[in-house]
């Protein structure tokens, strides 16, 4: 591979979106093609990229307003020599690097990990909306939605449908490892070999319901009183406040001892290995939610809200239970059904990582994302 190639990513963190951006450019390392990265902020990311020796800049693009932005990541292209643009942001990001291109004079692509976000203001929606409409067309060579559902959205927030190509997320199911037995891990936390584990993986955040999974423990509780709930991930959008929500809420409920709130932690297979149930209790649009696949080839059932692409992977009855966001009592149901019927849950954990195995493998991804790099000149 001989191009370089300019990787605007959303922020510095360790996210889903910004995990698949690091496998691409993994892929495109080992094929011999150069990387830039291009993040608003610092963290464990760009740690992980500037430890492979790739350059990051930090360049603001959250703000689609922000021009000069856009100006800057083009003297960067021209600096660098950068020969394609692979942006993983959302609407400043995906609009700045369109425009960053267009005046560089090389092709973007963008990756939709999640429909656009579209300001409830008139106003500035409009604004906004015109931007995709304009960019897409003008200034964007491919588009790549993560799901089905991210597609829909898209074409009806403007994006022209003759140039977007599908590629669901992967995983590489040859890696995962689970070095610390289920034992290990409860023994670290102090929990005893049946002790029902119910747990959740992802940033805290009010969009990803943690809050919701609280509220639904007493009920769980009530039926199975050894019950524990695994709460995984760090609160990088209020800074602890929304922790301390959380942390307030399950004191208020009597849940003190049996909400266990991890952090962050990188070994995420690992802590999987031990829990009985993944829970996902989003409450607004997902796009196709990585830590699914990653619970699924842990071979654990998995119980989501119906939101976005959560649908596409989670088949009802047969990977998992769909539930409706912000309803803590059906949440508490499926739960309880999961946890009274252990030889069902265990059979969707299998067909969940059958699944995964057929149509989410990490090395198919790479493929066809490689393959749409031959365009222009990989």
């Amino acid at each position: 591979m001989n191009l370089k190639i300019l990787y605007p990513v959303i922020d510095g963190e360790i996210t889903g979106g910004n995990i698949v951006a690091l496998r691409i450019i993994e892929e495109v390392l080992k094929r011999g093609g150069k990387a830039v990265v291009n993040s608003p902020s610092e963290g464990k990311l760009t740690d992980v990229l500037k430890r492979k020796g790739i350059t990051v800049y930090n360049i603001d693009t959250r703000r689609s307003f922000r021009f000069d932005s856009a100006v800057r990541l083009a003297r960067i292209i021209k600096k660098e020599g950068v020969n394609l643009v692979h942006s993983h942001t959302p609407l400043g990001g995906t609009v700045l690097s369109r425009l960053a291109g267009a005046i560089a004079g090389i092709p973007v692509i963008n990756h939709a990990h999640t429909p656009e976000f579209i300001s409830r203001n008139p106003i500035a929606g409009k604004y906004q909306s015109l931007l995709i409409w304009i960019t897409s067309r003008l200034f964007c060579a491919r588009i790549i939605p993560v799901s089905g559902f991210v597609k829909t959205e898209i074409i009806k927030q403007g994006v022209p449908a003759n140039k977007i190509t599908v590629i669901y997320n992967g995983i590489n199911l040859d890696n995962v490892e689970h070095s610390n037995s289920p034992g290990k891990i409860r023994d670290e936390f102090g929990l005893i070999k049946n002790q029902p584990i119910i747990a959740e993986v992802g940033r805290l955040s009010n969009d990803k319901g943690q809050h919701i999974l609280i509220r639904a423990a007493p009920y769980v509780i009530d039926k199975f009183p050894n019950a524990v709930f695994m709460i995984i991930g760090e609160d990088l959008c209020k800074s602890g406040e929304y922790k301390n929500e959380l942390e307030e809420l399950s004191a208020g409920l009597g849940l003190k001892q049996k909400i266990i709130f991890t952090g962050y932690r990188p070994d995420i297979l690992n802590l999987m290995n031990a829990f009985d149930l993944f829970v996902l209790p989003s409450v607004f649009t997902e796009g196709l939610p990585l830590v699914i696949l990653e619970a699924m080839s842990a071979k654990k059932a998995v119980i989501a809200t119906s939101v976005g692409g959560n649908p596409e992977i989670v088949i009802n009855g047969k990977t998992g239970t769909l539930v409706p966001p912000k309803d803590p009592d059906k949440l508490a149901d499926a739960i309880i059904y999961h946890l009274s019927n252990p030889e069902i849950s265990k059979q969707m954990g299998e067909n969940g990582y059958a699944l995964v195995k057929r149509k989410f493998s990490l090395s198919e991804m790479l493929d066809k994302i490689m393959n749409i790099y031959k365009e222009y000149g990989a």
